[in-house]
Order: C-alpha cells, then structure tokens, then sequence
C-alpha cells in the first residue's frame, strides 16, 4: 500500500557553510550521491511513493534535480514553498492540503538512515496500527537533541528536549522520522509558538504524550546522521560506503584507476575519475570527473565533481569543492570535527 510523505527541506543549512553557498543543505553530496537521493529513493523502496517536499532556500535547485521524483523511485513529487522560516510545525502544516485525510510520513531533508528504515516503519504502521511513530537512535548522551524515554514495551513515554549534559538517564535520542495520522495538522493549529516565536513538531507530540497518546517508538538498526557540517557529511559517507559494498571499495566501471594505487577502504569512485596511483583512503569519495595526480595521499576526502588533486598532495578531513584544483604537493589538512573547504 503506497503512503504519503512529507520532506521538510527548506532551511539554509548555516552550519553547513560554506558548501550550501553554491547549494540548499539537501543537494550536499554524501557517498557521491546529493543526501535528498537517498532519502527519496529509500522513501520510495519503503512504500512512501507520494511525496511532499517543503522547500524554500535555493528552491530552483532542488526542483531541478528531483523533478517529479520518478527517476528515484517515486510516483510523484510535490512542491510546497515555505517563504519564511517559521518553524517545523508551520513548514509541515503547508502540506496540509497534500495530506487530506491520510496518514503520512514526517521527516526532514537532511537526515541520513539505512534505507531499509524506510519500509520497516511503514510496516510497523500498517501492521500494528499506533497513533503515531517516532523514531529514536542510541547515542551516548542525547543532550544536544532529545532525550526519548520509551517503555518497555515499545511506547514513548516522554521527551525532554536538550537536557543538560549528563543528566538523561535514556540513551536514546530523537531521531526526527516519524508517522502521524492526519490529525496531526489540527493539533498543529492549536499549538502555541514556542520560545523563539516558531511553531515547533515537538511541541505538537509534548501535546499528544500529553492526552494519552500511544506513540510508538522505532529504533534506527545502523548509522543515523543530520548531516549537520562538511566533516559530518565526510563520516556518514564512510558509514553508508561500507553498508552499500562487500569489501568497502565502490569503482564505476567508467573510473580509471592505476595499478599502483592503493585503495583503502571505505572508498567510492565514480564516473569518469582518474587516478594516477598514490594511496586513496580510509573513506573518501571522488564524484564524477575527478583526477587525481600520482603519488598523492588521500584519507577522509570528498573530491565534488571535475575537482582535481594534483601530483604529491596530501589531503586529511578534506572537502575539494565541485571544478577546484588542489595544486600539486600541497599539504591541506582540517579535523574530525571541522573539515577544510578547498574552494575555488
């Protein structure tokens, strides 16, 4: 049974500065695929093939590439434009129209999960039939998101958005998919604006905890990522490389990669890539049309597509954006947490 989703994509992706100057946050590219791919195509896998994408910031662009969705698998995309950020209540009840009567998917566009998630919530929905779903993923401490205490058998019981450090006794966090009927969007008109003057989904699901809803809990089985900055885009393309392959390598039959390159897996090369030896990886990307001269050393690298390296350049925690040349023994190094840009 094919269900509704909806996408809420129209933030500016201000901590993904600087690569959404050239993009909105949902065309980031991660595992040599923009992150609005996977989440559309593993949408459409799972059974949520009527699509609902809220857009806002660079809108031409997303359009473009989606088109009517069915090159990713889906039976229809719909446009809906949020013109001003006014939360993720307000963004959602823009769908309202596109929801009608009928349950839907809620999620937000720059979230990364296995694909399978996708059909196991759809069938978790349809098969136990719960008020609403609300996915959680394990953390270590779920103070920068929410803190989800769930029964044991299955329910959501509470939420504590952003406790402070070390105080949750839950390890799970709020993983921001869920299922909702469609009453959710009444709810929506009656919740007040929170703080920041925004009306917000967990405000909505604070009101429906509230009333005795049962809300079930799903877990995330595997990696979960909002993508949040280029050095997180970097980790979660090694995550999904290793999942997607048997030996963690991905080559495009149209790649050309020299005998004496060494690749270190988790590794993706694409379309049109050169290679010229040198040692390439853990976990990089080369996207369609990179080169990549000898001799050079690559390790947690995303090279966008036409981007060069040159001879001897060594590169760590790196990001090349899309036509820019890395000259040839450069020496380019960010960190774990904050990737260096090079842009043209």
């Amino acid at each position: 049974m094919s269900m509704k989703a909806v996408v809420l994509a129209a933030g500016k992706g201000t901590r993904m500065m600087p690569l959404t100057k050239l993009r909105p946050k949902p065309l980031v590219p991660v595992a040599g695929r923009p992150i609005i791919d996977h989440i559309i195509s593993g949408l459409a896998a799972g059974g949520f093939t009527k699509i609902g994408l809220v857009v806002g910031y660079m809108e031409e662009m997303l359009r473009e590439r989606i088109g009517d969705g069915r090159r990713l698998g889906a039976e229809s995309v719909e446009y809906i434009v949020q013109d001003e950020a006014k939360g993720t209540g307000h963004a959602t009840l823009l769908a309202a129209d596109f929801v009608g009567d009928d349950p839907f998917f809620l999620g937000w566009g720059d979230i990364i999960v296995p694909p399978g998630s996708y059909r196991e919530i759809g069938e978790i929905y349809r098969t136990e039939k719960p008020q609403a779903i609300l996915s959680v993923n394990h953390v270590d401490d779920p103070w920068e998101g929410a803190a989800v205490y769930v029964s044991e058998d299955g329910f959501v019981e509470r939420i504590v958005e952003k406790p402070p450090k070390g105080t949750a006794t839950t390890n799970y966090n709020n993983a921001g998919l869920f299922v909702f009927g469609p009453e959710l969007m009444e709810i929506l008109r009656n919740t007040p604006p929170s703080e920041r003057g925004e009306i917000e989904v967990p405000s909505a699901i604070d009101q429906m905890l509230g009333s005795g809803a049962r809300i079930r809990g799903y877990v995330i089985d595997g990696y979960w990522s909002d993508v949040a900055r280029p050095s997180t885009s970097l980790w979660i393309s090694g995550q999904m490389i290793e999942l997607a392959s048997r030996d963690g390598v991905i080559l495009h039959p149209d790649a050309r990669v020299a005998g004496a390159t060494e690749l270190v897996a988790p590794v993706r090369i694409g379309a049109g890539v050169r290679v010229a030896g040198g040692r390439i990886g853990p976990n990089v990307v080369l996207m369609e049309g990179a080169e990549i001269g000898a001799a050079a050393r690559l390790a947690d690298v995303c090279v966008f597509p036409g981007g060069s390296v040159g001879g001897g350049a060594q590169l760590q925690h790196v990001v090349v954006e899309e036509g820019v040349s890395v000259p040839e023994e450069a020496d380019v190094k960010g960190t774990v947490d904050e990737a260096a840009i090079v842009e043209g």
